[in-house]
């Protein structure tokens, strides 16, 4: 009777579980998110937010999933193949959302900024034992860029213009990926192309290639940014979980990497870590990414005010056929209330 007893509980139990199980698995799998980015410097509060357990803390499971330039990440979020897009803020997104995609840009993912040596402009050797040395010396040459439409297209643009010279002075050369740029500079096959940290030092250092200038002095740019699909939008409670993880991760990275003092950098009790954390996502060495690390708004801010300009030049440029206005994408909402449930926390 006793174990009569004891099997039926027994039984009971195991159904219980069961239910619970079966209750409990959908919602666990909301809180998975695939989240697009490259590996580079710039994605430092993700890797940060996933090393730190920040994201593990808000109860999600993110799955990073690395492309070779910005366009690709647009393109996986308008499939739904990603749930957050963390890159360049490119034509090829706003072209997209102007013609039906529903993404909100949330939070800052890197700036071009003075005093922060975020994108390089590199000359290859060979290039530069002729003369080629300043933004004059480029009339009639080849200048590599990811795409067109690509960030570094808008930079060269504007920085040409700036200058007194036009897109027309030179030749914006479309090579893929940001690794085939650094590639072709080294091999001397093109004379110069835009570059990003840890890029840029590397190719320094091992003496594969020249910086002519950084785009940081030449001016302020919200080059990339954390960007969210139409549907995790409407999921308030999923998107207020990434952006408290992320805000973290932001306040984490600047107070330890990128504090200044005087105008001089003044490493953190957790710059090593922040370095170590870089250099196992992007493979390459702590000691050379350490020498140039982008700029990052410490709680994540965006800067709102440069989308327009953006989104107007490539449409000014024929490269976005619509006209797109910028308070249709942005949505500030949501770091907001991130980030003042985090400081209520404090």
């Amino acid at each position: 009777m006793r174990f009569q007893n004891f099997s039926i509980v027994y039984r009971l139990l195991a159904l219980a579980v069961l239910f619970v199980s079966l209750a409990v698995g959908p919602a666990w799998a909301e809180t998975k998110l695939r989240v697009g980015a490259l590996r580079l410097t710039s994605s430092a509060p993700l890797f940060i937010a996933a090393e730190k357990g920040y994201f593990a803390d808000e109860g999600l499971e993110v799955e990073l999933k690395f492309m070779r330039s910005a366009q690709p990440v647009a393109m996986a979020l308008a499939a739904g193949d990603i749930d957050v897009g963390a890159t360049g803020l490119t034509a090829g997104l706003y072209n997209a959302a102007a013609n039906g995609l529903k993404v909100s840009i949330v939070a800052d993912k890197g700036r071009v900024w003075p005093g922060y040596k975020l994108v390089g402009l590199m000359v290859s050797n060979d290039a530069w034992e002729k003369g080629v040395r300043t933004l004059g010396d480029l009339k009639g040459k080849r200048v590599g860029i990811t795409q067109v439409g690509s960030t570094f297209h808008y930079m060269l643009g504007n920085i040409l213009t700036k200058n007194g010279m036009d897109l027309k002075d030179v030749k914006p050369t479309p090579l893929g990926g940001v690794k085939s740029m650094m590639d072709a500079v080294a091999a001397n096959r093109i004379e110069t192309a835009f570059m990003v940290q840890p890029f840029c030092t590397v190719m320094e250092k091992k003496k594969m290639g020249h910086v002519m200038l950084w785009a940081g002095n030449e001016m302020r740019y919200q080059i990339a940014a954390i960007f969210i699909s139409g549907k995790m939008a409407k999921n308030e409670a999923l998107s207020l979980k990434f952006m408290r993880a992320y805000i973290r991760a932001c306040r984490f990275y600047y107070d330890n990497c990128l504090t200044k003092k005087d105008g001089v950098l003044v490493k953190g009790p957790g710059f090593n870590e922040v370095i170590g954390y870089i250099a196992k996502y992007t493979s390459r060495k702590p000691s050379l990414i350490a020498l140039g690390l982008n700029y990052n708004d410490r709680d994540g801010k965006l800067f709102a005010g440069d989308i327009q300009r953006q989104i107007d030049w490539y449409h000014k440029h024929k490269m976005v056929g619509k006209r797109l206005d910028a308070q249709q994408i942005i949505n500030m909402e949501i770091w907001q209330k991130a980030l003042d449930s985090l400081d209520r926390d404090r």
